[in-house]
């Protein structure tokens, strides 16, 4: 493996386990609710069972701006070495919690402690990904290493769907959700230890040798570069929200308001995801294609397909939604692909870790982490099930609105 395979495989092991773990407790959230919150109605389970999963998602901000303050005036490398590890241990820890049956209200109180834990490691994780996958690439293929990282989550994202589906079809002795945390953890222990050779970044060494006296990143961030982090937030949350909704939230939709299988639904979700890769990978190969007028075109076409779809899903039968979702996690997978490289070039060296982190947490953060849990409150008081349609709406005209005030070249030409 060459040097630099060698360092993108190393970048996106942190990428591949957020989102590994950020899929098992959305697909796996109604057994863990059934086991460890004492509450018997179904679906104001599932509804708690999110909002524990968006209690962790609310503190990634806190852990990213600690993380990404030292990965801007201390370095890049010490701190993306153990943020991987600060993810691993909560998630083992999640296996071994007794079920209410056991120790009653207390397993909720600790799946609620190690979600916050995981939230918080997480908020370093992913922004370090994206400042490595960066820094460290060539003019011309900043775009593609950026895009690999979000292949790397999306690797995660397909692990996770084939390791809830072959649990919806086997039976073990150890409940099979617990199966799933702990292979989590223990690919995280051993990536810790796989990372632990990784090198300072020469552009952030360059920045340290030009500047007299330091500063606080984020008064920095927030003093010159606003219109920026606004820009990225609303973008990122339109290609958060649609994200969430097509893998995380659509197998658990399905089955709980259309009932079909969810060992099929986690089937055909692996198979998109792989869908999603590919378009990842089209971004940040012919990033420049995908610029200023291809967004102003894709978000209301976008919105508007979307919108029709959720009024008409029960009309569908599972092999129709099928093929619809192949073409819609392939455009959203190159909308998403282009966002790591436009986070990172929005900002300089100097803030760029904190930018990143405060976009990323913001956007894949509180507005991914919260969808399923607002969604499924929401369809519960009004019986819409076409709700989602509308909330994507919502994020599709925000990110309109802050795309118009970008320019072209700002999306195409990146800085060191």
């Amino acid at each position: 493996m060459t040097n630099n395979k060698r360092l993108l495989f190393l970048i996106s092991l942190g990428s591949i386990l957020e989102y590994y773990d950020y899929a098992i407790f959305i697909y796996l959230a109604p057994v863990i609710g059934h086991e460890l919150i004492p509450v018997q109605n179904q679906l104001i389970n599932l509804i708690l069972s999110y909002a524990i999963f968006a209690i962790g998602a609310f503190f990634r901000p806190l852990g990213g701006l600690v993380f990404s303050h030292f990965g801007d005036t201390r370095g890049r490398s010490t701190v993306f070495i153990y943020t991987i590890l600060f993810m691993a241990l909560p998630t083992l820890a999640i296996a071994f919690i007794p079920g209410i049956s056991q120790i009653g209200i207390l397993a909720t109180v600790l799946l609620i402690s190690f979600r916050v834990l995981q939230g918080v490691a997480i908020g370093g994780e992913v922004p370090g990904s994206i400042v490595f996958g960066y820094e460290t690439a060539a003019p011309k293929y900043k775009a593609l290493n950026s895009s690999i990282v979000v292949m790397g989550t999306n690797i995660g994202f397909f692990l996770a769907s084939m390791v809830c589906m072959l649990l919806a079809n086997l039976h073990f002795s150890f409940s099979s959700w617990r199966l799933a945390f702990v292979l989590g953890g223990f690919f995280g222990i051993a990536s810790y230890f796989l990372r632990k050779s990784l090198t300072e970044t020469s552009a952030f060494i360059q920045y340290k040798e030009s500047i007299s006296h330091e500063e606080v990143p984020l008064g920095i961030l927030f003093k010159q570069y606003k219109k920026s982090v606004l820009q990225l937030i609303a973008i990122g949350g339109f290609l958060a929200s649609t994200l969430a909704v097509f893998t995380f939230y659509m197998p658990v939709y399905l089955s709980t308001f259309y009932h079909f299988p969810m060992s099929k639904l986690m089937g055909f979700n692996s198979f998109t995801i792989i869908i999603f890769i590919i378009g990842s990978l089209i971004a940040g190969t012919f990033d420049k294609y995908f610029a200023k007028k291809f967004f102003l075109v894709f978000i209301p076409v976008f919105a508007v397909c979307v919108f029709s779809l959720f009024k008409i899903y029960a009309l569908l039968g599972l092999n129709q939604i099928f093929i619809i979702h192949i073409v819609a996690l392939l455009s959203i997978g190159i909308v998403c692909g282009r966002l790591p490289v436009l986070c990172a070039t929005f900002f300089p060296v100097g803030v760029r870790y904190t930018g990143i982190a405060f976009v990323y947490n913001i956007s894949f953060g509180i507005i991914a982490g919260s969808t399923q849990m607002f969604l499924t409150w929401l369809i519960k008081i009004t019986n819409l099930l076409w709700i989602p349609g509308v909330y994507l709406s919502v994020f599709a005209i925000l990110a309109f609105i802050a795309m118009q005030s970008i320019t072209n070249s700002k999306l195409i030409n990146y800085q060191h």
